[in-house]
């Protein structure tokens, strides 16, 4: 039985039919178990890092306009755990859906196209951090043993960041299609065994 058929007038039919468009493209995830594990040891290491850097950056700052003096290595500390923190945030939002985007065109196609558009974006987004993946890597081969200014620690263990994080992302990119290839599908066999016109949508 269609929409249509079930008696409702036009404007409530679309209205359904909107309001089902819109919990379907939504940005809330339901996270699994093992989501919310991964999310979760990737939340601890964000917090900590994001600790560590405020409270560098505000010990060195009273030091230095109280006693006039500073901790010599905590700006290289700093600069270092940046393009952590960057990545670290950079996976979550990519596996919560909270990538800004604008949605101005996207509001305005029919809901399988905005799914083959989320496919393309994600595949392409996969594609490039792969490639940055692989730039990240070589990079961090060539320089990874230099040795910090006044801590003298291996810059591997920060410059890995770019690495470690654009692999991550990744991966995170190719399961959001992956995710949304399966659930175009799923919804295709629906469509076939129980097809719905509403208005000529």
């Amino acid at each position: 039985m269609t929409v249509r058929d079930s008696g409702l007038d036009d404007g409530l039919a679309q209205a359904i039919t909107k309001a089902s468009i819109e919990a379907e493209l939504s940005n809330t995830v339901d996270e699994t178990g093992i989501d919310k594990w991964i999310n979760g040891v990737v939340e601890v290491f964000g917090v900590l890092v994001l600790a560590a850097i405020t409270l560098l950056v505000f010990a060195n700052a009273f030091l230095r306009y109280t006693f006039n003096s500073g901790i010599i290595w905590a700006d290289e500390v700093v600069i270092a755990l940046v393009p952590w923190l960057a990545m670290l945030g950079m996976f979550l939002s990519v596996r919560r859906r909270e990538i800004i985007r604008i949605g101005f065109l996207i509001d305005r196609l029919t809901p399988r196209s905005r799914r083959l558009l989320l496919i393309v974006t994600e595949l392409a987004s996969t594609v490039a951090f792969g490639y940055l993946t692989i730039v990240s890597f070589s990079y961090l081969s060539l320089f990874g043993s230099d040795r910090s200014v006044y801590l003298s620690l291996s810059k591997g263990w920060f410059t890995s960041a770019m690495c470690i994080g654009a692999g991550l992302v990744c991966l995170a990119f190719l399961v959001e299609a992956i995710t949304h290839f399966r659930r175009a599908d799923d919804h295709d066999q629906l469509d076939a065994q129980h097809p719905v016109n509403v208005g000529g949508i």
